[in-house]
């Protein structure tokens, strides 16, 4: 089963390479007109142009370039930029580390939340508590992720008072300078995540407590706090796995609305410079990085699903 994720791991990051790739080509513009400004652009002859373009290598041919584009991905070597000929992976090695470190920090806040969540309405399904959680988790998912920015900004900022609106650290901050200014943007991207994640949790909760082996422990008389925990919150997790998976994907394109509004030193601000100027390596760096945690992600439930469910081990060892 692992090998087959592995090589499918393989053709999906070929396939994004290539998707990055044509979807890079498709831009208006390029690196060149989007250097020069507009007002000296028209001094420039066609001839010169094309020159210039030819010098930076844009001049190649789509399947070369592609080929070359794909072999850079493959072998994390991002190149240089094509105006300042900066090397890619230096100039995205602090923003990405930066959105990294949000990233993880609200998805270990969300898992978190979410467990604790669930197992407290578990306690007494169709409770107070649980009802209460329910009500406030399903609203909490109806709101777009840039307006939980901006209410967030709004009472954190400018009515409490308790974090700046806007963030002004630099990309190559220390690290807990980072940490630190990444506090409000990770609540602002568990709130939508969390909410969706808990209402699954509950589900798997809900039929888990209602099976034979639960019911065996209640008549055992095993406390309803062990039960919950022990007994059905491993069963419970597994739906929830593939789910976190894709609450991944999410959060790298939540981040990008997330650092704009924040103004974040993270990969999405750097993705925005780098769209508004041209710089092709750096679009395609950054979306064949999201692309490998993507992927990654869903390795990594897969194996948890591995160890939490031995009905897929079964099936695994058994073709």
């Amino acid at each position: 089963m692992i090998g087959r994720r592995l090589f499918m791991a393989f053709f999906i990051l070929s396939f994004t390479a290539l998707i990055v790739f044509l979807g890079t080509e498709v831009l208006p513009g390029d690196a060149l007109t989007a250097s020069i400004p507009a007002e000296e652009l028209q001094f420039y002859s066609p001839e010169q142009l094309a020159q210039m373009r030819s010098e930076l290598g844009m001049d190649r041919s789509i399947p070369v370039r592609f080929l070359e584009v794909w072999h850079q991905l493959m072998t994390f070597d991002f190149g240089t930029t094509i105006m300042k000929k900066e090397s890619v992976a230096t100039r995205i090695f602090h923003p990405i580390v930066n959105s990294a470190i949000m990233a993880g920090l609200a998805l270990v806040v969300m898992l978190a939340l979410v467990i604790a969540l669930g197992v407290l309405a578990s306690l007494k399904p169709g409770g107070r508590l649980d009802n209460a959680i329910s009500t406030t988790t399903l609203f909490t998912y109806s709101m777009p992720d840039f307006v939980v920015s901006n209410v967030f900004v709004i009472v954190f900022a400018v009515w409490l008072g308790l974090v700046p609106a806007v963030i002004f650290a630099p990309t190559n901050a220390p690290k807990l300078t980072i940490l630190a200014a990444a506090i409000v943007p990770v609540i602002a991207l568990c709130v939508h995540g969390a909410a969706y994640q808990f209402r699954l949790l509950r589900a798997g909760m809900v039929e888990a407590l209602n099976s034979d082996y639960v019911e065996r422990a209640r008549l055992a008389g095993i406390p309803q706090w062990r039960i919950s925990v022990i007994h059905a919150l491993p069963s419970a997790l597994i739906p929830m796995l593939n789910a976190t998976a894709y609450f991944v994907a999410g959060l790298l394109a939540t981040s990008v609305v997330v650092e704009a509004v924040f103004k974040f030193p993270g990969a999405g601000g750097e993705l925005l410079r780098a769209l508004s100027q041209r710089e092709i390596p750096t679009i395609q760096a950054i979306a064949f990085l999201a692309a490998l945690a993507v992927v990654f992600a869903n390795l990594i439930a897969d194996l948890a699903i591995l160890a939490l469910d031995p009905r897929v081990r079964t099936r695994s060892s058994n073709g």
